[in-house]
């Protein structure tokens, strides 16, 4: 399958997830501006955002970049942490989707562009303090030509954290086979030495990558406490944190002397 093809069925599928959520009723729910979603959800989701945020150290003042918003699941998180946030997303769906529940909830420092994780030419060498990309790389056909695009638009000395879906995680194989879990549309799963050796490519210094989250969005939210305490103990367990869903990695643009 061409590069093309493969991105055309992507916008196809989150046309039709955008589509599901497309009325008054959803823009307005979950009394807040996040993304109306399970408990276990929002927990995953927390984490992830929380663990970039340690990874890039961005200052709150300071303007950054989403790559992969959807309709926001992320990015009205991190519209907290700093003064302004580009977003930008394949989907021209999940973008109008994600500008209108902005508009709902008078969030005002976030812009939500159709953009291409691959070719990011609206945007400006070296003009985001940092970058964030979320469930996303492993979607592009060809992810390393997406993280020399990130790399060309963070600032020297700014960092950059993405995470990949761990490919020792045994929920990726037979858990989720198991569980009648249909795998995601062209998804990539991936282990530690391909996301240094990715970031390593791009020209990223200070790679740090931790094996992170036990728990799937899939959790029922009886069961979250559970997944928590596990959560806490085996990700900081030799041996075990290898096993996690989700490696989250952080990376710097070098400063030219």
């Amino acid at each position: 399958m061409s590069s093309h093809e493969h991105k055309q069925r992507m916008r196809s599928f989150y046309a039709q997830e955008a589509a599901e959520r497309d009325d008054e009723q959803w823009l307005r729910a979950g009394g807040s501006p996040r993304v109306p979603e399970s408990r276990a959800s929002h927990y995953f989701l927390d984490r992830k955002v929380e663990m970039a945020l340690k990874l890039t150290n961005a200052p709150r003042a300071g303007r950054v970049l989403e790559v992969g918003c959807s309709f926001g699941h992320q990015t009205f998180l991190l519209a907290n942490h700093f003064a302004h946030v580009t977003a930008v997303d394949l989907s021209p769906e999940s973008i109008n989707l994600a500008r209108r529940r902005a508009v709902a909830w008078n969030v005002t420092n976030v812009a939500f562009e159709v953009g291409d994780a691959e070719a990011l030419s609206a945007l400006v060498d070296a003009s985001f303090d940092a970058v964030f990309s979320f469930s996303t790389v492993r979607f592009c056909p060809r992810p390393d030509v997406t993280m020399r695009e990130m790399y060309r638009v963070l600032r020297p000395g700014g960092g950059v954290a993405i995470d990949f879906p761990n490919a020792n995680c045994p929920w990726y194989g037979p858990i989720k086979k198991a569980a009648g879990v249909e795998t995601h549309i062209h998804d990539r799963l991936f282990q530690d030495h391909e996301v240094r050796a990715l970031f390593a490519q791009a020209g990223f210094t200070n790679v740090d990558v931790r094996p992170m989250l036990f728990t799937s969005k899939r959790v029922p939210d009886s069961l979250l406490p559970a997944f928590r305490i596990l959560d806490a103990v085996g990700e900081r367990m030799p041996g075990l944190r290898g096993y996690a869903g989700i490696l989250m990695a952080g990376g710097t643009r070098r400063v030219e002397r």
